[in-house]
């Protein structure tokens, strides 16, 4: 059984979690309590040792973020519950964080807490909050780097290294500098809605190129990247191209 707590300053939303945690996860959450600001938040935290936080963005005119930083990610794992904010999620999928969008469902709240069951004895979960904070302090910077799963675990791999991606199934083959690849088990399109603000375009089905890789655009149709690869731009997709790179070039 894993013991939680939630933090939340909205009651009504605290008592659906409640409810969704009695009746779909079957005895496998004992609900430590729940609090409604990040103090005793805080407080209860470090009273109660609990596994597993399920986290509140805006709690009042602070946020879980600030709750965050004032825990020692090695010894719980957090499922941050919040209505749609745009940045906060994105940060959220370049990190590999767990969130729930209010309200929550009872389908997505088990499979949070199956993951969350997963990840509480590995110790890269404290390096995937780290990446998060990093992406929040710097929220006009491009981020340093996406936390990628791999067989061993996760891979956090600078961005400015991805050379591009390439489809094979459900899967993504990362190909970096100095030749290392990474196949992680997601599709390509999750990726290219994740990367395309970040430098990157899909020039083809199967191909999510770093503009900052392409050494040259060919006529035919092809381009020739930094590592000596070459790959197609398709047809439909090369006006798109070159106005995006371009643009990027001025």
């Amino acid at each position: 059984m894993i013991d939680a707590i939630i933090v939340d300053d909205e009651p009504h939303c605290i008592q659906h979690l409640q409810r969704l945690l009695q009746r779909h996860t079957q005895g496998k959450i004992r609900l430590l309590g729940s609090f409604e600001d990040v103090a005793h938040g805080v407080d209860a935290i470090k009273a109660l040792k609990p596994q597993l936080l399920f986290l509140d963005i805006q709690l009042g005119e602070r946020t879980g973020f600030d709750l965050l930083r004032q825990l020692d990610t090695r010894r719980i794992s957090v499922i941050f519950t919040t209505a749609y904010d745009q940045y906060a999620v994105q940060a959220f999928k370049f990190s590999a964080i767990d969130y729930l969008l209010k309200p929550i469902d009872g389908d997505d709240l088990v499979e949070s807490v199956q993951r969350a069951a997963d990840t509480l004895t590995k110790k890269e979960a404290a390096t995937r909050y780290e990446l998060l904070l990093q992406h929040l302090d710097h929220p006009a910077g491009v981020p340093a780097k996406i936390a990628l799963p791999s067989m061993e675990g996760w891979d956090f791999t600078p961005i400015a290294e991805i050379i591009r991606c390439q489809a094979q199934g459900n899967y993504t083959l990362f190909v970096l500098q100095g030749g290392k690849q990474l196949l992680v088990s997601r599709t390509l399109k999750g990726y290219e809605q994740l990367l395309e603000s970040q430098g990157f375009f899909r020039v083809h089905h199967a191909h999510l190129v770093n503009l900052a890789h392409v050494n040259k655009y060919h006529k035919s149709g092809f381009l020739t990247l930094n590592d000596g690869s070459t790959i197609e731009v398709s047809t439909r997709r090369r006006e798109a191209f070159l106005t995006r790179i371009t643009a990027r070039s001025r």
